[in-house]
């Protein structure tokens, strides 16, 4: 396994445990702004995910993650990881097309 694709499983595993301090530290500042006016479309609390590998370019490593929740509520978010300053961080998060 790639160590970018560790790095997402390692972040959908804390999202869907609650961990929210720590995945809070997994984003830019950018992602961040990004994923804000989605997070009401979230299940709350996500309980689980599946990731889905999307693509890879040159420093970016591109995934589709599912967080799913109570009630069969899922939301699919497309995030992109790349190493800043030696830490694997998501950089992007967007809706997939």
């Amino acid at each position: 396994m790639h160590e970018a694709e560790t790095f997402m499983r390692g972040h959908a595993e804390k999202a869907s445990s609650g961990r929210v301090a720590e995945i809070l530290g997994d984003l830019t500042p950018d992602a961040m702004q990004q994923l804000m006016p989605m997070a009401a479309g979230l299940p709350n609390p996500a309980t689980g995910y599946d990731i889905a590998a999307v693509s890879s370019s040159g420093d970016d490593h591109v995934f589709d993650v599912t967080y799913t929740g109570e009630g069969d509520k899922s939301a699919t978010m497309r995030e992109t990881v790349r190493q800043v300053e030696g830490a694997w961080r998501i950089v992007k998060i967007e809706k997939p097309a």
